[in-house]
Parts: C-alpha cells; structure tokens; sequence
C-alpha cells in the first residue's frame, strides 16, 4: 500500500502532535505505539493511574495554555513538592529551605557557604556550577548527590548552559516564568499547576491528538530513503513525503535512513542519554499525604524522584486505589533486579512515613524507558547542529526532546511543534 503526503510526521508524542495540529490536512502523522502521547501518556494499571515521570501542566506560552484548555478541561492547584534529606521532609526545592532541616550543623554550613557564593557564576561545567552558585554545604549535602544520582557519578561531563530554566536559585532570589520572551524558570512552592480534570495527564495529549486530522497509530519506521522522499514501515506501507519531520531519538532517526555519512553516524552515536526504570506502586487506599512530588538524594530509596500521581488532581483523589510512581536512573548501573528495586522502594518509602506497612502495596510493576532525558554533554550541540544540517538538506527536520536533544517539558516540546508546522506551512 502506497500513500502522499506534503509533510509526514514521524512520532505523535507532544512535538509530533502539535506540528500535525499546526500542519492540518498536509499532515499524516505516524506513531509506533498503539496510542499517542510518547513520554506524556499514562498507564492504567490495577485500579491507578501512573504518568511516565511526573507530569503537571504549566507552560510560559500562552498559546499553548490556549490550545490545551480548549481542548480539555483542568485541575488547578498549588504545587506540593519536597525534598527527603538527611531523615527530614522539606519544603522543595532544599536550596531555599536548608533551614528546615533538624541538624543545626548542616544549616550552619550551608549558610555560610551560600553567603559567599556567586549569584552568576562562570563555570566550565555542571558540577563547578552548583559548587558555585549554591556553596559548599548544600552541593555537599544535596545538590551534587542528587544530581549524581541522577546524571551519574561525573557531572564534569555535563555542560552548565541549561541550569537556568532547570535549577532553581537558592534562598532569597524570586524566580517566575516569562511569558513575554517564552522563558521557562524553574518552579516555585508557590507555583500554581493544572493537570486534566478527569484521568492521567495523557488524558491532553489524547485530546490534543483527536484534533489531528490524519494520525495513524502502530506504523513503525523501518527505512527511509530521502533521494525517493519515502517513509516504509514494518506492514508494507509506503508513503511518498516533500518534507519529513522526525520527533524520533537522532539516533534512531539516522538508523533508518540512507546514505548517512560515516563520521556523523559516529558523532550522534556520541550522543548520551539516561535510560529509566519507573517503579510504578499501587497502594489499596488513598495515600496519606497530599505531597505530590519528593525529590530524594539520599540512598534511603534508589529514586530521585517520586510521584504521588494520585494527588495532581481531585478526581484521582477519589479513586479507591492510588498510585505511586518512582523514577530510577540507570546512569550508575542497572545490577539490581526489578524485584529488590521494588523491595527497596517499598522499605524506604516506609521509612520516609508516605507508607505505613508494606502490605498497603497490593501490586508493583517496573517499565523500562530507554530514552528518557538526554544528557546536555559539552559536545552536544555540535553534533546536533551537523546531524540536523545534514537531514535538512534532504528536506528533513527534526523535532522534540531527543529529536533536538534537548531538555524540555512537553509544553516546549508543543510550543515547538506548533512553531515548525506553521513555518512548514507557509
């Protein structure tokens, strides 16, 4: 079976969706998985509803904010965030509320730290950013072990040109998304976030999809040939594009076309990423804490981050059985078996008091994403600049967090798309 299309869209996660709402009827749209949303859609599972990582809604594109409240309705609170350190639950994020922990000694020497350190700091990486900017004591007592458990033990790898919209500033520095330019900052305890008002956060990104006109899911990509401008996939099909847009991983995206030069095959083969092992936990009652997000550097669970899902909204609140979500990076090794990672995640949410006795979790399971961030290396934007420059002079464009390898949120990656697909249009 053969098919054309003026632009095919490869992918119908956030990016992919809105380049096929802003392209119309030009659009055909093609996703692997069996439904749309990418790393934005929810699992149901034993009663509870999980989202892959833990996703709210806010954005500093009010075009956006539009198209999505216009499409489906919101819940509307504040953000609830901690951060589980040294045997304390506090306010998120630690920086602005070191003070509250209970070891005096720990306080003291984050503050007189923090008082001689660098509001802007010039630094030739990660780690030298966060020594900097925050001082020693909260680098020492939880900015660096958070972040190693996260990105891997060497944060000298990672470039510090993303930290302003990642990291927020510590105690006394007041930060808020710019909507005039479209700059996302990191979020606050005061922010205010909005998820659907009924189902997971997935529940946007399937009413976003149901506005595409021509979206076709289960069409995997087996080869693309940009000198014949087609696109065949694993069923047979055939479709004859003037211009492609890929929301696929670099990577993945150069693997199926023809014709890529040796040296930039090995460059995007350079490319990092931390793959996930997301523990999803379903707990046979509502949970008992309204906290919705916990950040944890310490190794009392093999999380950074935690997701008490059922918490974004009121109407997950009311379900019998709530769902907690665990994100576990592989960035350190992935020895451990699902079973000890779940056990481990049980005790330790045991000993941080969000659980009371082992048996409330009444069922567990352990996804396995291989694309989950991708890691801001400092050679990683000349790579993506030559690998894009080439795939454009075949009339190909790339699009979204792992096809611009870029660290962004779903809005952006919406924002984006929309910006593309009118630019296709014109």
């Amino acid at each position: 079976m053969s098919s054309a299309a003026d632009v095919i869209v490869l992918g119908a996660g956030p990016a992919g969706i809105a380049a096929g709402l802003a392209l119309g009827e030009r659009a055909l749209v093609l996703e692997q998985a069996a439904s749309p949303g990418g790393l934005s859609r929810s699992i149901h599972f034993e009663g509870a509803v999980f989202d892959l990582g833990g996703h709210s809604f806010h954005t500093p594109h009010p075009r956006i904010r539009q198209l999505v409240q216009e499409s489906i309705e919101l819940f509307e609170q504040q953000r609830d965030a901690r951060c589980f350190s040294h045997g304390c639950m506090i306010r998120y994020p630690f920086q602005k509320h070191f003070r509250d922990l209970s070891d005096e000694s720990i306080v003291s020497k984050c503050a007189l730290d923090l008082s001689s350190a660098r509001p802007e700091p010039q630094a030739a990486h990660f780690l030298e950013f966060l020594e900097r900017r925050f001082g020693e004591g909260i680098a020492r007592h939880f900015m660096v072990p958070y972040n190693r458990k996260l990105w891997g033990h060497d944060l000298t790898r990672l470039a510090a040109d993303w930290v302003g919209e990642r990291v927020a500033a510590p105690e006394g520095v007041d930060e808020s998304f710019d909507e005039v330019q479209g700059k996302r900052k990191p979020l606050q305890p005061e922010t205010r976030v909005a998820y659907p008002a009924q189902g997971g956060f997935g529940a946007i990104m399937t009413a976003l999809a149901a506005r595409v006109p021509n979206l076709r899911c289960q069409q995997e990509v087996v080869e693309i040939d940009a000198e014949a401008r087609t696109v065949s996939t694993l069923s047979g099909e055939r479709h004859h594009w003037q211009r492609l847009v890929s929301t696929l991983p670099l990577p993945a995206l150069l693997g199926y076309c023809r014709g890529v030069p040796a040296e930039i095959q090995r460059e995007v083969g350079l490319l990092e990423f931390l793959s996930l092992r997301i523990v999803l936990l379903v707990v046979d009652h509502p949970v008992d804490t309204e906290i919705q997000r916990i950040y944890c550097a310490d190794d009392v669970v093999p999380a950074h981050k935690i997701a008490l899902n059922h918490n974004s909204s009121d109407y997950l609140r009311t379900l019998p059985r709530h769902g907690i979500m665990a994100e576990v990076s592989c960035a350190n090794g992935n020895a451990i078996s699902d079973e000890h990672l779940v056990r481990w995640m049980i005790s330790g949410l045991r000993e941080m008091r969000v659980l009371n006795a082992p048996g409330e979790v009444v069922a567990s399971r352990v996804l396995h994403v291989r694309y989950a961030y991708p890691v801001p290396t400092h050679a990683r934007d000349g790579i993506v600049s030559r690998a894009r420059q080439w795939l454009r002079e075949r009339r190909i464009e790339t699009l979204g967090r792992f096809g611009e390898w870029a660290y962004i949120n779903s809005d952006e990656a919406m924002h984006r798309g929309l910006r593309l697909g009118a630019h296709l249009s014109r």
